[in-house]
């Protein structure tokens, strides 16, 4: 996923005002499994996302994500988020908790329990996932198909004037647990992703269209767009290929395209957002597009973060080379809300 830039900041203002500090020095690179641990960064997240099925035949799909902000004596703060939507319904929820907690350097991945949201690493690549919005209630457990990325090589990625992250994904993990809610608990399974990403703060305002996808014939693929909320001009961008055998390659920012196709404004915020997608990968001859599952997939009532932002499920179809491939994915935007430009610093 992910360059939340925006979520960092008001992580910041509005709950680590007393946890301050500069920003630690980190490994000029990623060594797995070392780096599935903390680390005391000015910022780091562990973010999910995934598409669910029921014995029903009925679709759902979800994000969750945890950001740790730097510690201040031994104490970090946290923020969580999650969305849902029950396709079948139309419905999309979310919510959110935020609390302090020590920073264990020690621990070996993520490991957050509050208020009965759970984001823990069991061990052999496996996640155990608990939340709950409303009346629904997720147990899910998350086991890795294939080995991690490393974004853009080494897993260092630089982002221009946005400055630097580390970033690694598991790009396929199989869903396995049960859900309640909307009917009594029932047995679950799906496809999830999943990124790990870390480094320092910078006072940049950023917005951004990032697509994770999932396709048929095996293949994986990540792609974002970073640019300047006041003229929408991309200042940086990358991607990721990852081929049915587990082969990773870097895409440059001009081999990728991510053209919207229509609009939608939300009716809650007011804000209009790009809706629908063209991606391609001219190297690979790729093109795809990418249809919301659920158009109203935004996160706009945080209590935490100063604007909204849209973070969905999406349909897959297209073709690569004279092939034709389907898939699923998700769509995370950020910069469309004004008040983003507002509370810049």
């Amino acid at each position: 996923m992910r360059l939340p830039y925006l979520l960092i900041s008001a992580l910041f203002v509005t709950i680590a005002a007393a946890c301050g500090g500069s920003a630690t020095d980190i490994d000029p690179k990623i060594s797995l499994p070392e780096d599935e641990r903390p680390h005391d960064a000015g910022i780091e997240w562990w973010y999910f996302n995934g598409l669910l099925s029921d014995d029903r035949g009925n679709d759902y799909s979800f994000h969750f994500v945890t950001f740790q902000g730097q510690a201040e004596n031994g104490v970090a703060p946290h923020l969580m988020q999650a969305s849902f939507g029950d396709h079948t319904e139309g419905t999309h929820l979310t919510g959110e908790q935020v609390y302090l907690a020590p920073l264990d350097l020690d621990a070996e991945s993520i490991d957050i329990e509050v208020d009965g949201w759970e984001m823990q690493w069991v061990g052999d690549h496996v996640y155990s996932l608990e939340f709950r919005l409303d009346e629904y209630f997720l147990d899910l457990k998350l086991t890795a198909t294939r080995p991690p990325v490393l974004h853009q090589g080494t897993g260092l990625v630089g982002l221009g004037p946005a400055g630097d992250t580390y970033y690694y994904s598991r790009t396929r993990l199989d869903i396995a647990g049960n859900m309640s809610g909307n009917g009594p608990e029932r047995p679950i399974t799906g496809t999830s992703w999943m990124d790990h990403q870390w480094g320092d703060v910078v006072g940049q305002q950023v917005g951004w269209d990032w697509a994770s996808v999932q396709l048929d014939d095996g293949s994986d693929l990540m792609v974002v767009l970073v640019w300047d909320p006041a003229d929408k001009e991309p200042f940086a961008g990358y991607g990721t290929l990852v081929t049915a055998d587990g082969a990773a390659l870097t895409l440059a920012q001009d081999d990728i395209a991510i053209d919207s196709l229509g609009t939608w404004s939300s009716p809650k915020s007011g804000i209009e957002y790009p809706s629908g997608w063209n991606v391609s990968v001219a190297s690979q001859e790729i093109s795809l597009e990418l249809r919301p599952v659920l158009v109203n997939a935004e996160f706009a009532d945080s209590q935490y973060t100063p604007a909204a932002y849209w973070e969905g499920a999406v349909s897959v179809t297209g073709h690569r080379g004279e092939q034709s491939v389907g898939g699923q994915g998700f769509v995370e935007l950020v910069g469309y809300d004004p008040r983003q430009l507002e509370s810049a610093p």
